[in-house]
């Protein structure tokens, strides 16, 4: 996790934010995490990158910025305050929601329970269909949810459009120089994919990037 942190200060980046169909770009956060159980979250602020690194920081929301994030959850209770949970559909409301409850996962028996109980969370603060603000764009519904277990090496994905998870392992790819990329078109084929999909995965072309040039 040190190595990543430093070299995001080394290294050249070029952020694009994604534009949504109503014509507001997204915020950019960047959420890395290891197997010693170490995070840190990045995000960018004016164009210059601000770091938060420390293994207690599992949590991230859209906004608003992660300093003002921390300091919010002093006011909740467990956390130094005496305000009950929030409710609402906030990105700022479900950061305290899911701090709260990851703080308060047992220890799973297994792999699989260990997904369970961090779907069981995220679930929780994800944001349902329907119910739409106009003034409030930047809340939308919860389309997809995904869980990594860096230690076994699997990659969990669930679509909220259908009631299955699927996962891949990692340990049945080849990953060694020259085996070529591949990809799992999951919500073309959502319905028919179930349990370990890893078999399913197909060649693919390369990911190209675009590139601003300045004038």
């Amino acid at each position: 996790m040190a190595e990543a942190v430093e070299a995001q200060k080394r290294l050249a980046f070029q952020i694009e934010p994604l534009i949504l169909p109503n014509g507001f770009p997204t915020l950019v956060h960047i959420s890395l995490s290891d197997k010693s159980g170490d995070s840190a979250v990045i995000e960018y602020i004016g164009g210059q990158a601000k770091v938060y690194h420390d293994k207690r920081l599992t949590v991230m929301t859209n906004e608003p910025t992660y300093d003002k994030q921390i300091e919010s959850l002093k006011q909740y209770r467990t956390f130094g305050g005496d305000k009950p949970l929030p409710g609402e559909r906030t990105p700022s409301d479900r950061f305290v929601r899911a701090a709260y409850y990851v703080n308060g996962l047992p220890k799973p028996a297994s792999r699989a329970e260990g997904a369970a109980y961090m779907f069981s969370v995220i679930r929780n603060v994800s944001v349902p269909f329907g119910l739409g603000d106009p003034d409030k764009p930047n809340i939308a519904s919860t389309i997809f949810r995904t869980v990594i277990d860096l230690t076994g090496g699997r990659y969990y994905f669930e679509s909220t459009y259908a009631p299955k998870v699927v996962w891949i392992d990692f340990a049945k790819l080849d990953f060694s120089k020259g085996s070529g990329e591949r990809e799992l078109q999951v919500e073309k084929n959502i319905f028919s994919l179930t349990g370990d999909v890893t078999q399913r995965l197909a060649p693919a072309k390369p990911f190209v990037f675009g590139m601003n040039k300045s004038r």
